[in-house]
């Protein structure tokens, strides 16, 4: 007894180890380059606003387009960090150093979530709880600061499967999950190549090595096909879960509790990481293989294997006997090889001590078959309007999948940078609804205020003809 609880106490720990082994490295670049970017993009917006604001202002006084002076200057790294400017520009540009290993410094983040907006007099003072976020939202201000390193809900929205991808790239990579494989490897031509290569190659590791370097799009397609089917969805919201960025920061939240005000969320990411990880997708993993049984990994080895001693066979008889005895043309890995045996076979040309040439193809071929119908099967079963009989199909479907496959084959985060501009331009739709409204309400005799009047004038007597 003594002996057992010994072990289980040594396996404990042994668990408690494995969670912080785990190094998430391309997880951890993604959040690391996509924080740099988020915040260079914010002032690169915020400045294009302050460029054209003495323009947009006169015509809301005057309804006349005339150019005037810029009423503010560009937002400038010392503006938002004035004790130490050249950090923020580190911060912006994604170059991380021995001194800056996570890109921000607590003090520095707090000057990002203060000094980062768009009109630079404006103060938030004396506002309560609701003044203050329309303060922000108008100033286009990180709303939090969970914001500034985990990005908002319309940014999250525009990249909701970057996160995923990373996340499993990494979990494939540093442990054999055999459950998240198996969601994986639900996608049936990406199944067939592993089994092919796992039957020469007994490592994991080394598997999944040839089907990065080799598959890389398959196995991508794969990971999309998988972070998208991969959850939970039922009645109570309770029941509800994806692999989505906001559901592992509600669990960064809540396990990892900040010590003090503008704390980098990013330095203690692959704790937490590794943690979500080993408490919640292990679990879910599990979870979702024992409700789903269509259409995900059943090993299909013993076929793999059984063609692969056909085509040994095959080769083995070919290489005893020239093909153009057997007056074939074809080679044996066309199509027609096949249909000429056939022939020659319904013409009683084909002696016993070859017939097993024929009996090897037909099964090297309808092993072949059986996956092609498996894959044209699981297409229309899954969805009909993007496959187009082709694989890649996931890649066009799924959002953003060529920027994904762009940015995880080449760690370029650059391929990222116009998505996030795309994230901030919707964003500033709002802030600019905002600053409208305060104009107005500044300026009441005001050239916007009067058009604002008049399409308020507008509907009402539109909604009064209606009524009656």
């Amino acid at each position: 007894m003594e002996s057992f609880v010994s072990l289980n106490l040594t396996n404990n720990i042994l668990r408690k180890y494995q969670v912080f082994e785990m190094e998430f490295k391309i997880t951890k670049k993604y959040l690391l380059d996509i924080a740099s970017l988020r915040l260079d993009c914010k002032v690169r917006e915020i400045n294009r606003e302050r460029k054209v604001v003495s323009n947009r202002e006169y015509y809301w006084e005057h309804g006349i387009n005339k150019k005037q002076k810029p009423k503010y200057s560009m937002l400038s790294n010392e503006e938002i960090y004035s004790s130490n400017a050249p950090l923020i520009g580190q911060i912006r540009s994604g170059k991380i150093n021995k001194k800056n290993p996570h890109l921000f410094t607590n003090s520095a983040v707090k000057a990002i979530y203060n000094n980062c907006k768009f009109n630079p007099f404006e103060a938030s003072f004396g506002l309560n709880e609701e003044e203050e976020i329309n303060f922000r939202k108008r100033n286009m201000m990180f709303q939090t600061y969970d914001e500034i390193f985990l990005g908002s809900e319309s940014e999250q929205y525009i990249l909701e499967t970057f996160f995923p991808t990373a996340l499993i790239l990494d979990i494939l990579y540093e442990t054999y999950d055999e459950n998240l494989w198996r969601i994986v490897l639900g996608f049936v031509p990406l199944n067939v190549v592993f089994e092919k290569i796992k039957l020469n190659v007994k490592d994991i590791r080394k598997v999944y090595n040839l089907l990065i370097k080799d598959n890389w799009e398959l196995l991508l397609t794969g990971i999309f096909r998988a972070s998208e089917k991969f959850g939970f969805f039922g009645d109570s919201i309770k029941n509800h879960f994806t692999l989505d960025l906001e559901y592992f920061v509600d669990f960064y939240n809540s396990y990892i509790p900040i010590e003090q005000e503008g704390q980098n969320r990013l330095a203690r990411v692959e704790r937490a990481l590794s943690l979500y990880y080993e408490e919640v997708l292990k679990e879910k993993f599990e979870q979702f293989i024992d409700r789903k049984n269509d259409f995900e990994y059943q090993s299909i080895e013993s076929m793999i294997a059984i063609q692969k001693d056909a085509q040994k066979y095959q080769k083995a008889i070919i290489e005893s006997v020239t093909t153009k005895q057997l007056r074939i043309s074809s080679s044996s890995w066309d199509y027609d090889f096949l249909d000429e045996l056939e022939h020659l076979n319904k013409q009683e040309e084909l002696t016993d001590e070859y017939s097993n040439l024929l009996h090897v193809t037909r099964i090297s071929n309808m092993i072949d078959k059986v996956f092609e119908e498996m894959t044209i099967l699981q297409s229309k079963h899954e969805d009909r309007n993007h496959w187009g009989g082709n694989y890649l199909g996931y890649t066009q479907k799924y959002q953003k999948g060529n920027e994904i496959l762009d940015y995880f084959s080449t760690g370029n985060s650059e391929v990222l940078k116009p998505l996030i501009l795309e994230s901030e331009k919707r964003e500033n739709k709002l802030s600019d609804h905002l600053r409208e409204r305060l104009y107005i309400k500044k300026h009441p005799n005001s050239n916007l205020a009067k058009e604002e009047f008049e399409k308020k004038e507008k509907f009402r007597k539109r909604k009064y003809n209606r009524t009656r």
